[in-house]
């Protein structure tokens, strides 16, 4: 999960119909989030939803409101619910630089750590970890596929920063580079993979700040 960037202006069709989801908001979206989802990063073709940062259910007031929308995945949607309503807002938080997000193969778990005390920052993470490792480390058969699907993600990336470390290269280094594009997913974990390693954040420093104000 990182910081997303939202449009400042509104989709038209919030303020003149009582839809939350029209084509216009569907579209700003897409474009702004980079068709990933929000809160696991990756890309989506047709499983999206408009998810509502504060839930529908306790936030009814904010069904509409163009701050309170974020382009998310079904099985992130459908796992938040109609709980967790203090998470950090991830349009004017830095989530990468206040959440260490680190991936542990050998224990196939995702380890979140909150760099502050505040409710919202321990909310985030515990939904995070709720997200990668479903309901107290065991996973379901479809928990089971979101997880590896993000390990392979990480993994291949690894497997780019071994061979420009192997072998510095102009070429291998762009190959790195072009991994850590904002449209590219997971980029939550290819941020503390870079951040580190001191030779790589000496080299990619420039190249993880995205939606930086």
């Amino acid at each position: 999960m990182i910081r997303v960037y939202k449009s400042p202006n509104a989709p038209r069709s919030l303020s003149i119909t009582q839809a939350y989801n029209g084509e216009d908001v569907l579209r700003q979206l897409e474009n702004d989030h980079y068709k990933k989802c929000y809160l696991c990063e990756r890309s989506l073709c047709t499983d999206f939803q408009v998810e509502h940062l504060k839930s529908q259910k306790n936030f009814p007031d904010l069904k509409q409101d163009w701050n309170n929308l974020f382009w998310s995945c079904g099985y992130c949607n459908e796992k938040k619910g109609n709980n967790f309503n203090n998470l950090l807002d991830p349009s004017v938080v830095n989530i990468e630089e206040e959440i260490k997000q680190v991936l542990n193969f050998l224990q196939k778990q995702a380890v979140f750590t909150s760099l502050a005390e505040t409710d919202a920052h321990k909310e985030t993470c515990q939904f995070l970890t709720k997200i990668h490792n479903g309901r107290n480390g065991l996973r379901t058969k479809r928990e089971e596929n979101f997880f590896e699907q993000v390990m392979g993600i990480v993994n291949d990336f690894y497997r780019l920063i071994n061979q420009y470390l192997d072998n510095p290269t102009e070429e291998n280094k762009a190959l790195v580079k072009e991994n850590l594009q904002i449209s590219k997913e997971c980029l939550g974990f290819k941020y503390w993979i870079i951040k580190n390693n001191a030779t790589l954040y000496s080299i990619f420093a420039n190249d993880i700040v995205w939606n930086k104000q």
